[in-house]
Parts: C-alpha cells; structure tokens; sequence
C-alpha cells in the first residue's frame, strides 16, 4: 500500500496543471498568498475528490466533481474542515448538531423512568412556553434606541425619526413637568432621570403642532416613555432593529416548558444541564455514574465525557449545549467539528483544515497545535495556513504563487517563499491620541458591559481568550457608544448569483453608464443584472446553467452563449477602443484601470485603491463566491475608504494573509488614520501586533470587560 496520496495535472480554478504528492499520516501544509489557489488545491480537489469516491458509492445525491485533474491515485475518504459558519438556523444547538442531546435525553430516561420523548428538544410539546424554545426573548434595547449624547431638546430617541418637531416639543414638555434639563444629555441625567424619562408617563395631555408633508397637525396625548412601547403618534411603531435578544425570563435560556424542571439527574433539570458550561459537566457526570449503576448508561456517559474533555482540552469549556450554532463564530464551530473528528472511531480520514489556530491567543496556540500533531497518528492532513508554527512539523510543504488570481496556481519553491515572509517590514513610529473611555452597562448583551479605554486617532488592537467577547464588544457594545461607528465582520460578502468583483466595488453600473453614455442606449441595455435588456437570456445573467436538482445531483456549467459572463451576447459588437464588455468582465483589475484611464476616471480610481490592496489580480466579472478569505476581507476594508464614520471596527482583518499582505492591509488602514479615523482591529496574528500603538488584552471582572495595557 502506498503511503502518499498523488493527485497530478490539477487545473481547477486558477491552478495551473499542477502536480502533488502528500505524505499519509503526516502533516502536508499548504502555503502562498491569498488568492494563489491554495483552498482550490486543498477543497476544491483534494478534498472533494475524496468526498465524491467515498459517496458516489453509496449516497443517492452524491453532486457532481467541478474538480479538474488528469488523474490521482491511492485516495482517502475526506473530511473538508473550514472556518466559516454559515448555518442560520437559531434553533440548531451545539447538541443537536452533533448528536449529543439524544445521548441526554436517554440517560435522564433511564434514570427518572420518564418516556424518553419527553425530553426531545425542539418537540412542540417540551418547549418553553414564553420563548417557544429559543431560550431568549426581543426586549427593547436601550442602548440601540437612545443617542447617549444627544440633548433632551433634540430628541435623543432614535426611533422617534418621523415628525421630529413633534418629539422634540413633546420632550420639552414633559421635561418641564418632572424638572429634567432638557438641555443635558441622555448621558448627563442621573439614573433616576433616566429611569423617568424613559419609563415615565406624564400627568397631563399636551397638545402639540407639528408639520406632516405639505401640511400642519395637531395631537393631544399624553406622554409616555419609549421603553413602554406606547406610541405617541397613532402607527407608529418600533422596528425590530431596535430590539435585542435577551434571555427568556421563564426559562432563563433552558429552552425547555416549567414542567421539566421537577426532574432532577444528578441535581440537574435537563434544562439546567444543557445551559451548564462543558467545564463544569465533567464533575455532573461523575456524580451522575457515582449515584446511577445502571450499566446501560456507560455508552452515554463515555460518549459525553468524551467530547467534553476534548472540547475542554480545545479552549471551548465556556460553551454549552443549549448554545445555538448560529452564534459561534467560524473558528469555534471548526474547533467542535475537530471534537468530532478525535472521537470517531474511523480511522484512515484525510483530514483538511483551514487555519486551524486563526483567531487563538498564544496561550490557546500550542494547546490545538498538539492536539493537531495528534491526529496524524490515526489521519493524513492537509492543512492551509500562514504561522510557521506548522513548517518544522509538516512532512510536505506546496508553496502555491507566486502572485494570486490568473496569476497564481504555479507551484513555487516553498523555501524561498517561506523565507521571503521573514523579511522584516518596516513599522510606523506610534504617537497615542487623546483617550477614549468607552463605559456602557448592559445585561442584555454576552456581559454585564464594558470598561476600556482606547487611543483617538490611532490603531488600536484588542485581543484577549476565546469566547471572551471581543467580537461581542465591537459588533454589539460600540454601536451604542460611538455616535458614528462602522463595523466589518469576518463573515463571506453577502450577495446572489450574480455578485462579482465589480459589484463588490461598486463599479458596475459606472461599467454600464459608461457604455450606455458612448453608444446612446439605457444603461440596462448593457446591464447583465437579472430581468435587465443585458442580460444573458440562457443563464439569467449568473455565468452558469444548472443541471439537475438537489434531491439528485447537481452539475454546474459555464453558460456557452455568454462564454460565462452573464451576458447578451449581442453586446459583443458594441465596443469602445477595441473592447466590449465581455473583454473587460475578463481584465484583471490591474487591465481595467489601465483601460479606463482615460475613459471614466471615477472606476479607475476605485480600481487603483483595489490594487493598492493587492487585489490587482481578481478578474472584473470574477463571481465573489470564489474569492479567498483575504480577498473577501479586502474588499470589505474597501468600503470604507469612503465611510463618514469616526470609528472603525474591523474583526481579524489579517486571517489568512502573508506578511506582505498584513503590510498592504497596515498600509490601507494607516491611510484611514490619515483621514482622522479611530480605528479598533480584533486579531491574533502576531505578525501584525507591532504595527499597533495601543494593545488591548480583554479580561472578565464580574461580568464586565475590561482591558489592560
């Protein structure tokens, strides 16, 4: 039996007739910049083509391989792991997920003589009656509702936006009668005058005049505070951005109706069990086999026990079963899938992991990295990452590069690539900005809230253990505070079909106009948007037809009268210096800003920002499903070049990236320091901790966030 995988003449996606052997049962790691095709060698072949010879044995739906390769030979079944988490459904559970709430459910039957039915989540019957099983309610969120430093006068309730001569007058009134200062901000009143002003309601009926479109009215009413959702305008009512989920205060998170809670196994209800910290169920369980001798519970116990202590040796012993899958992030749900992939009783797997370490602190770092070294014992491994921490240990090292996109896919020289990332680039002098103290209280967030303080004007990095918060803290907690915050997210570009990099950029319709102004026609008719004049009537306008149905298979096919660009293709003929639209959706970035030069400024610029961004490689009708994570995270950073925000949170901006690449992302956001922005990153990647002035490391005291220098 051989002991390397071969797989030879790989052309998917940008790869360029490549040939690789991986070692079995070792580590064989994948390096290279973004966007050189190194998830299109690890998933997009290797992977799925284990996937497709292990199902299309026996698997009814077993899709069909877009992989491209001459040949391959002594293959494994494959286990494609990735960060990223796309499930949404909010009633999917950390249990349910993987299987353990029936091993549950079974021991608290077995033990309490209660049909086993009776404690099925997610079973009509079983569920809270208040939160019908989602373990949280919408309560109105202050923190999202009032402007902290707007003045009484002018209205500091964001949801009173209409008719704001109407709010601003019935404020003042109302603050007359209780002796509130209209001119003080929400933030200066004392907490009985915030109590009042949001929950109050007055002893009079004011009559107030205000102006409706083209006209003048009139209403009397009372006033009543927002937090007791009674409008003061008859219709208006509160959006559901304005609410947060808190917990369900029947239930308090247990998911499960009021009668549950009478049983008790190991002094637990079921409910309470699912809501308690893996670190803290070990000794449960021990108490559960110590008071229980039913042997026909040791299965489940093992089971259990097992997954435990592994997702405790994995960094994860604050999370519980009850936790819903949608709120973990990418880093944590692979981590839990990695659980799985110890306990298996398989063996032989061809393991394929993203970034295994991303988002990790130092101390986390070492603890998966050894139980990554592991797993070789019993499984090859295929792994896509930047650290060096896996280098001495691989087996096999294949450099892709040795620049990205149409570019890239060439195999390089691994060590000559691996040493020019050692070159020390050069770091900015840092000067600290006048302090930010940010202070919000909330009990309806992850936390009770947050203490820090942050640098004005500066980059400030935030890092701290998993699970801590820190996402919680720029995605939830800086919106409230900061009058004018933006926020990126690590999550892919959201879009349809149809999305491509010029979309991304936000230069399509300029594509189009620019066409529609030279040849005199409406900019629809050069528009490949679905229902538009220029769309291609085969495809609908997404490049592709498919084939089949999910209950059989799938095939994917590039569209053959649009050549795979979503176009009419009566376009062909219309064209300015020599090209047609179909040319440019087929130029780099790079190409058509050099091509538009002249032509309209405005999209060169935009292209120009793009390449400063090492992006100059990406095709204009490249659809951004395929994009790398650094490019999705790129592009994201981009639209923000233009942001009126004062604030900028970016979460793990540098996952995935190169040294050069983490310089050209520094380089971008030092740029938006220039323009007077504030700007606060969440990430891990020592490589970038120089190019900070402030550092931040969250800690937990009594429920609030704190951070220290």
């Amino acid at each position: 039996m051989s002991d390397t995988i071969d797989v030879w003449g790989v052309e998917t996606n940008n790869l360029k007739n490549i040939d690789v052997s991986l070692e079995k049962h070792a580590i064989n790691l994948i390096i290279g910049p973004s966007g050189s095709g190194k998830s299109s060698l690890a998933y997009d072949t290797v992977a799925q083509i284990g996937q497709h010879e292990f199902m299309s044995m026996f698997a009814d739906n077993a899709s069909d391989p877009t992989y491209k390769v001459k040949g391959y030979r002594n293959m494994v079944a494959a286990v494609p792991l990735k960060q990223a988490n796309y499930n949404n459904n909010m009633r999917s559970t950390i249990g349910t997920y993987f299987g353990i709430n029936r091993y549950i459910g079974f021991i608290f039957s077995v033990i309490s003589g209660v049909s086993e039915d009776f404690f099925v989540l997610n079973k009509e019957s079983n569920l809270c009656e208040v939160c019908h099983g989602f373990g949280t309610v919408k309560e109105l969120d202050v923190n999202k509702l009032i402007s902290f430093n707007t003045k009484l006068k002018d209205d500091p309730v964001r949801c009173w936006d209409r008719y704001k001569d109407f709010y601003r007058s019935i404020i003042e009134k109302f603050c007359t009668e209780v002796g509130i200062d209209p001119n003080k901000t929400f933030r200066e009143l004392s907490e009985e005058e915030r109590h009042t002003f949001l929950y109050g309601e007055s002893k009079a009926k004011y009559q107030i005049l205000y102006h409706k479109v083209n006209s003048k009215s009139s209403r009397t009413t009372k006033f009543y505070g927002v937090m007791r959702e009674k409008p003061l305008i008859v219709g208006a009512s509160i959006s559901d951005k304005y609410y947060s989920d808190t917990v369900c205060p029947c239930c308090r998170g247990k998911k499960y109706a009021s009668s549950h809670d009478e049983i008790k196994v190991g002094g637990l209800s079921i409910g309470e069990y699912m809501i308690t910290p893996f670190a803290d169920l070990l000794k449960v369980n021990k108490a559960i086999r110590k008071h229980s001798k039913s042997a026909s519970l040791t299965f489940a116990l093992d089971a259990i026990d097992t997954f435990l202590q592994r997702a405790i040796d994995f960094n994860l012993g604050y999370l519980f079963f009850n936790r819903s899958i949608p709120t973990l992030s990418g880093g944590e749900l692979q981590r839990l899938r990695m659980v799985q992939v110890f306990n298996t009783q398989l063996t032989d797997l061809l393991i394929v992991l993203d970034e295994p370490l991303g988002g990790l602190s130092g101390k986390e770092r070492k603890k998966i990295y050894d139980s990554i070294i592991e797993l070789k014992e019993k499984h090859t491994l295929v792994i896509v990452d930047h650290s060096d921490i896996f280098v001495k240990s691989a087996r096999t090292i294949v450099a892709l590069g040795e620049k990205s996109g149409k570019n890239g896919g060439y195999l390089i020289d691994a060590q000559s690539y691996i040493k020019k990332q050692k070159v020390p680039m050069p770091k900015p002098e840092h000067t600290l900005g006048s302090p930010i103290r940010v202070v919000l209280n909330s009990k309806i967030y992850q936390y009770n809230g947050v203490d820090i303080e942050l640098s004005e004007g500066c980059l400030n990095l935030i890092t701290g253990a998993s699970g801590i918060g820190k996402s919680t803290l720029i995605r939830e907690y800086f919106p409230q505070f900061f009058e004018s915050y933006a926020y990126v997210n690590q999550r892919p570009i959201l879009g349809n079909k149809n999305s491509n990099v010029a979309t991304s950029l936000d230069i399509a319709t300029e594509i189009f106009s620019t066409f529609a102004k030279k040849f005199k026609k409406d900019k629809n008719y050069f528009s490949n948007n679905t229902g538009n004049e220029g769309c291609c009537p085969s495809c609908l306008g997404a490049g592709y037809i498919e084939y089949g149905s999910e209950k059989t298979s799938v095939l994917r096919l590039e569209c053959a009268d649009c050549a795979g660009t979503g176009f009419n293709k009566d376009l062909a003929k219309h064209k300015i210096n020599g090209q047609s639209i179909f040319d440019i959706w087929r130029m780099t970035v790079d190409e058509a800003a050099e091509f538009f030069k002249d032509i309209n400024p405005k999209i060169t610029t935009a292209l120009q920002d793009a390449s400063s961004i090492l992006l100059g490689h990406l095709l204009i009708g490249q659809p951004t499903s395929t994009l790398s994570g650094g490019e999705n995270i790129r592009i994201k950073l981009l639209k923000l070049r233009n942001s009126r925000s004062d604030v900028l949170g970016i979460d793990e901006p540098f996952k995935g990236l190169s040294l050069t690449e983490i310089h050209s992302v520094v380089s971008f956001l030092m740029g938006m320091i220039a323009k007077g922005k504030t700007v606060v990153v969440i990430d891990h990647n020592e490589e970038a901790f120089p190019y900070f002035a402030k550092h931040i490391e969250l800690t937990l005291e009594h429920g609030i966030l704190k951070g220290k220098e």
